[in-house]
């Protein structure tokens, strides 16, 4: 199954979800990759969640095998995790794999476009209940959606239910994640081309 949003593209592929967001930045390629290649300063920028502390665990410069702690706050939810860069190849590709059970991966590439650059990041992750769970909004959140789906399970004429159940809010979690990855890279675009404005 796979379908296409203005602003990004998603689609659901057996149990993994693929999100991406994509911007046009008027700015070098080079100066572009070094902000998202370096997550203390891309995650500053994200407007989605509080940083707490973002690190390099090792020696500059950023490379492949590099470590990054990661530790935000995001609504009432403090969440840390440790991420590798996978590969890098300056200034156009940046990947990186979380180091949690289970992984998440993202992949930002960079572009040379006639008005600058153009960013792409996209998402990879598991499909678990604990991943949808966690990104339900707080007001419409459910504590009984988990049980009501072990009740399901109780019930093999149920089971269609509790599986349309979980499809729905995977898609909604999706369009959100989708969305709020839309906003980190428009602020990126604007950090850069205010910092160009202001320095030309």
């Amino acid at each position: 199954m796979s379908a296409t949003k203005q602003m990004g593209v998603f689609q659901r592929s057996g149990e993994r979800l693929i999100f991406s967001a994509t911007v046009e930045i008027k700015a070098e390629p080079a100066e572009v990759f070094a902000v998202v290649s370096d997550l203390r300063r891309k995650a500053l920028l994200n407007p989605n969640i509080q940083v707490i502390r973002v690190e390099l665990e090792g020696e500059e410069p950023v490379r492949e095998g590099s470590i990054f702690y990661h530790r935000f706050q995001r609504g009432t939810r403090i969440l840390e995790y440790r991420s590798r860069c996978v590969r890098l190849m300056p200034p156009w590709l940046f990947e990186s794999r979380s180091e949690t059970d289970p992984p998440f991966e993202v992949r930002v590439t960079v572009h040379p476009t006639p008005a600058g650059s153009m960013l792409t990041q996209q998402e990879t992750a598991e499909v678990t209940p604990e991943l949808l769970d966690a990104f339900e909004p707080a007001p419409t959140k459910m504590r009984s959606l988990r049980d009501m789906m072990a009740l399901f399970a109780l019930f093999p004429g149920a089971r269609p239910l509790g599986s349309e159940l979980r499809a729905f809010q995977r898609e909604r979690v999706i369009r959100r994640l989708t969305g709020e990855l839309q906003s980190w890279l428009d602020a990126i675009r604007a950090h850069l081309e205010g910092r160009t404005f202001l320095t030309t």
